[in-house]
């Protein structure tokens, strides 16, 4: 959203809560700019006040929070190739570098992160192995396998891929009855 029509909102949203102020003043009795005479008097005028009152300020803060919220961007990786440049989002890259991963024999789960470097990009790989398997061998086919297919697809090179192995966990056996 620009920042004008930010501005925009964040003013209209102002101007709600200055109504909502004067109708809150006019059902404590208060009337700051002498117009009680336009409004009914009695038990009709209050709930009139009263509506206005929560009309105004459900606006406000509608408006204020629409003036302030922001829309998450995607982190872009930008790539330049002698045929021009590749621009993809992070949670693509990583979305592919899950595929990779989870193909490989002995890897239950799987988190990766992307962060990227000035001529390529570096992995942050969790995953939950299975207890069979040999874990740096693992840890190793995982670097490889990440490298190779993240270069074969998207053509950035991978410069390092942390890989962590946060939990050891046995594959459920089926029961028999």
């Amino acid at each position: 959203m620009k920042i004008s029509y930010r501005v925009v909102i964040i003013f209209g949203s102002l101007v709600m809560l200055v109504f909502s102020i004067f109708f809150f003043g006019l059902l404590l009795g208060e009337d700051v700019f002498r117009v009680l005479g336009v409004l009914t008097v009695g038990e009709n005028g209050k709930i009139i006040k009263l509506i206005a009152f929560l009309f105004f300020f459900v606006l406000f803060l509608l408006l204020w929070m629409a003036g302030l919220h922001t829309k998450k961007e995607f982190k872009t990786i930008i790539h330049e190739t002698e045929l021009g440049e590749i621009r993809i989002a992070s949670p693509a890259v990583e979305a592919l570098a899950l595929r990779a991963v989870k193909k490989i024999r002995g890897v239950r789960e799987a988190e990766i992160r992307v962060l990227t470097e000035n001529d390529g990009l570096r992995f942050q790989v969790a995953i939950t192995s299975s207890p069979e398997v040999n874990i740096p061998q693992l840890v190793h086919e995982i670097r490889d396998e990440l490298r190779e297919y993240i270069q074969s697809t998207i053509g950035i090179p991978v410069n390092n891929s942390e890989v962590t192995v946060n939990r050891v966990s046995a594959e459920p056996r089926a029961r028999v009855e």
